[in-house]
């Protein structure tokens, strides 16, 4: 597998590659606080067990992040984004303008969790087709596995939403 020669990116997709990967990184150990929170705030029980699972998915996920950092020559580094923060911010807004153990409040911990779903999403994405590109394949494929994983969590955010706590919010 090719790796970053020297700790310096030889091109400017590797040093895009690098930044991305720092801000994925920044996101997924951000996103841990984050998901503690929306637990904390959800009052359907398979909605706390849905992020109660991706709390450690994302663990995983910030693991095998480390892995990637190392086998293009790079100490993981993070760097979390203003995305992220708004995203933050917005699931905090939700918090705070809906009523504690309402089903109307899961839905909208719902919404902000799958915010994070799809930053993450295009984050893992994009880095995954960028190490195609820059010949990583092994790096390629611990990306595209994770990617999978987070595609499967927004699908079962939207199988909880559509198949229970949308339909009880809508009674409120």
């Amino acid at each position: 597998m090719k790796t970053m020669s020297q700790n310096k990116p030889d091109s400017r997709l590797e040093e895009l590659f690098l930044d991305e990967l720092r801000a994925l990184y920044g996101a997924e150990q951000h996103q841990l606080n984050v998901l503690l929170l929306l637990k904390k705030a959800a009052s359907s029980q398979k909605l706390k067990n849905v992020l109660a699972s991706h709390l450690d998915e994302t663990r995983e996920h910030i693991a095998r992040l480390e892995i990637v950092f190392g086998k293009i020559g790079y100490a993981a580094e993070a760097r979390v984004s203003e995305t992220v923060l708004g995203i933050t911010r917005a699931a905090e807004d939700i918090i705070a303008g809906t009523e504690r153990a309402t089903a109307t409040r899961d839905a909208g911990i719902i919404v902000a969790a799958q915010q994070l779903e799809h930053y993450e999403i295009t984050r893992y994405g994009s880095l995954a087709q960028h190490a195609r590109t820059l010949e990583y394949d092994e790096v390629e494929e611990v990306l595209e596995q994770s990617l999978f994983e987070e595609k499967e969590a927004d699908d079962l955010l939207t199988a909880v939403a559509e198949n229970y706590i949308n339909t009880e919010a809508r009674k409120e």
